[in-house]
């Protein structure tokens, strides 16, 4: 433990420096996970519109239900790191340990009562009869193996909070390929190997899982010796879950939020047919490709925020804030510019038909030049769970989402068509960045908040 807090501490330095530092891994990581939702576009559209509309309705679905192990483990990373800036190793190992276990009950329990509201949940959300058979079989085996993604993800928010991004990253490296390896092979099979399809594309994901829950577990175990196998006593344990949820609840339901508000935009946007789905769901999948530094700057500025909060650096807090939003705003007006240009031609690879092709490139001409305004709500509201001051980042998320996302793209496709649904999504992430950004630099609070000590 000594040479890792050493070699990552987040106190000293160029805040910036460790922001990149950070990023970059992390980056290459998510790039990775992200890809294999882009290859898994490409080969499910081959099987047909509705196979490809029904998968794209399974996303925010899908990452609604991980939002929960997300909000874990965002609280595990602000009670380590802040316990790392202060120079206190002493519970990092306990905390750890009943963070995973506290992670595996409720995501078990979420994935048992999951199943059974597969049809009342995607019936609700728009899914046509000719989607329903599609989702179930995705969505069934997903459930079934969600447990297996939570060892990873909380093996590296454990990391990150010590400042170690690059474990981490090829921890998410090793899952994509397995998972892009398996994709056409259950698919469309491969000597004894049937062709599968849909049920194909969601076994690809649950055994690349599987198998990197082994390697983070044997991380966390074996090299890291986080991992504390011994009886703590209830009092511990249980002070442990309700300091670890303190942060993670409320990142748990801000987390949700996202997923919610997309899931709202997909409900807003099926009336207009399995071809707009299919596009929209597409254009956001790729344009989270241009994302993911932003994805990653949200992973790496709570332990930023958190180890310099803890130690009391509190003019180096708000430089992580500053340089972040800058940062986000920057990379999105380079990368609108990119995918407008491409975006015609990357339509006809996913997407078989032209009306959706027509969707999605009209998806990449607008909704990309706000996502600076996306990266800013989420650098914000993690850097607030790092400081342990979660509802300022439900805050966040909630003003993007719930009062500027639902409502402005139902009022878009209102007045619009499928084309308003965009429109009211790029001018939401526009006004929440501007407004975000300028209300946390000028009235927040950029100073660690302790939840009592034992």
């Amino acid at each position: 433990m000594a040479s890792t807090r050493a070699s990552n501490d987040l106190t000293q330095g160029p805040v910036f420096g460790h922001i990149l530092r950070l990023v970059a891994p992390m980056s290459f990581g998510i790039l990775a996970m992200m890809l294999v939702g882009v290859i898994d576009a490409y080969w499910v559209g081959k099987l047909g519109t509705d196979q490809q509309a029904a998968v794209q309705f399974v996303f925010p679905v899908s990452m609604l239900v991980m939002s929960i192990s997300i909000g874990l483990g965002a609280g595990a990373v602000s009670v380590v790191a802040r316990a790392a800036g202060r120079g206190d190793g002493e519970s990092t190992r306990r905390v750890a340990t009943d963070a995973i276990t506290l992670s595996f009950i409720v995501v078990l329990l979420v994935s048992v009562l999951g199943i059974p509201l597969i049809g009342p949940v995607f019936r609700a959300m728009g899914a046509t009869d000719a989607m329903m058979p599609f989702v179930h079989e995705y969505m069934t085996i997903w459930f079934a193996g969600a447990v297996f993604m939570v060892g990873p993800m909380v093996a590296s928010n454990l990391l990150r909070a010590m400042g170690d991004a690059i474990v981490p990253s090829v921890i998410m490296i090793i899952a994509a390929f397995i998972n892009m390896v398996l994709d056409p092979i259950l698919i469309f099979g491969l000597g004894p190997i049937p062709a599968m399809e849909v049920t194909g594309a969601a076994l690809a994901t649950l055994i690349a899982n599987m198998a990197v829950f082994v390697i983070a577990m044997g991380v966390l175990v074996f090299r890291e010796k986080l991992i504390d196998f011994s009886w703590p006593g209830f009092d511990t344990l249980f002070w442990n879950w309700r300091e670890i949820a303190r942060i993670g609840a409320p990142a748990s339901g801000s987390n949700m939020i996202g997923p919610l508000a997309n899931t709202l935009v997909f409900a807003a946007i099926a009336p207009y047919g399995e071809p707009a789905v299919a596009g929209l769901g597409v254009g956001m999948r790729v344009e989270a490709l241009a994302l993911i530094p932003l994805f990653a700057l949200s992973g790496s500025i709570g332990p930023i925020t958190g180890q310099n909060g803890g130690a009391g650096l509190n003019d180096r807090v708000r430089e992580a804030f500053v340089k972040s939003f800058i940062f986000c705003w920057g990379w999105g007006a380079s990368m609108a510019v990119l995918l407008l240009l491409a975006g015609r031609f990357l339509a006809p690879v996913f997407l078989p038909s032209e009306d959706g092709q027509a969707m999605a490139v009209a998806y990449w001409a607008i909704a990309p030049f706000a996502m600076g305004g996306y990266g800013v709500a989420m650098a914000a509201a993690a850097g607030f769970n790092g400081l342990g001051r979660p509802f300022l980042g439900v805050a966040c998320n909630a003003f993007r989402g719930l009062v500027l996302i639902i409502p402005l793209s139902w009022l878009g496709g209102f007045l619009g068509g499928a084309n308003g649904v965009i429109w009211g999504l790029f001018t939401a992430n526009l006004i929440a960045g501007l407004l975000i950004g300028f209300l946390v630099l000028r009235y927040a609070p950029l100073t660690a908040k302790e939840g009592g000590k034992r």
